[in-house]
């Protein structure tokens, strides 16, 4: 009697389960944008990108989060190994291109959203907001320049965290939103509402509607934001640009993603809502007060978020339909 065929082993290494859902959308989004690149690059307003800086960023970035997780005794990782490896080079290779895409935005579309955004906000609040924010926190400059500096570190730590817990759908669902915000607010959103923001506004357009901003700058010891506004405004010029290059105001990435940290803890480390919400509201000020965004561009991005990150829970992608297994994590 010839016995049933023993059941097909599926090799571990290929097992992505509900990590399947994020991978797709991220290698979906990261095709889209090195398109786009690739059309830019040839029509000679996109440099090109630094891939293997980034690989290394992204991955030393792995490894800090790895290494805190340990020291702080979190636990060790159980995430699905192929999937982080996947994802964090998706990562970097998404990080290399959206920023010779937002250096070739105003090649594609010039600024021109800034002026009727100064004009209606100097008519909302009696003045310029940054100027209004500087009367009330001009004394705490010096601690919010730092903090607005350490966002591009901080989000990343706290997405690879994200990218580190058990396969689920509060995971999938994170990851899929963070993956949108930077695409459709960071490139695409950027582009079509193309503007340079208060800190470029004199330097784009003329004038010295915005000297007093940078005089407040330098008299309160804003030496991030002052250094890296002055390399991102020389590398317009260059063919070759460094890895602080590209200037975009409208929407607020910094805003949007530092919303995106408040949504994606209270679904999975609710206890540390309270801080992410502090967070949040640090970089919106701070993104207003340095000058580097009007108050519209941070609404803008705070509700483009929201709106992707309510868009992906309404989806069907598999989140209600999740196997058992897929649901454990999700306050992991």
């Amino acid at each position: 009697m010839t016995e049933p065929p023993a059941p097909a082993q599926t090799i571990p290494w290929v097992r992505l389960g509900a990590d399947s859902h994020w991978l797709a959308v991220m290698g979906v989004l990261t095709a889209i944008e090195f398109g786009w690149w690739v059309i830019a690059w040839r029509a000679g307003i996109a440099p090109v990108p630094f891939v293997g800086t980034y690989l290394i960023l992204t991955f030393a970035g792995l490894a800090l989060t790895l290494a805190a997780r340990l020291g702080l005794r979190m636990g060790r990782p159980v995430p699905s190994w192929p999937s982080i490896i996947a994802g964090t080079l998706l990562v970097a290779v998404g990080a290399s291109l959206f920023l010779p895409l937002k250096y070739a935005i105003p090649a594609e579309i010039p600024f021109w959203l800034d002026r009727p955004l100064m004009v209606a906000e100097r008519a909302v609040f009696g003045d310029d907001p940054w100027l209004v924010l500087d009367r009330i926190l001009g004394w705490a400059t010096r601690p919010i320049d730092w903090l607005y500096g350490c966002w591009l570190p901080t989000q990343l730590l706290i997405m690879f965290s994200v990218m580190l817990s058990r396969p689920s759908p509060a995971k999938s669902r994170a990851l899929i939103a963070y993956s949108l915000g930077w695409f459709v607010l960071g490139t695409v959103a950027a582009a079509l509402l193309s503007s340079a923001g208060p800190i470029f506004f004199d330097r784009a357009f003329g004038g010295s509607g915005f000297a007093e901003l940078h005089d407040a700058l330098h008299a309160r010891g804003a030496w991030v934001a002052i250094a890296e506004s002055d390399r991102m405004w020389a590398s317009t010029g260059m063919d070759r640009p460094g890895l602080v290059a590209g200037i975009s105001a409208m929407p607020s990435i910094h805003v949007a993603i530092s919303l995106w940290v408040v949504l994606a803890t209270r679904q999975m480390k609710p206890r540390f809502a309270p801080m992410a919400w502090a967070y949040f509201v640090l970089i919106w000020i701070g993104s207003v007060q340095l000058g580097w965004h009007y108050v519209s561009d941070g609404f803008v991005g705070a509700l483009g978020m929201w709106v992707i990150w309510r868009l992906v829970g309404i989806w069907d992608w598999g989140f209600g339909r999740a196997s058992p297994d897929a649901a454990v994590g999700l306050r992991d």
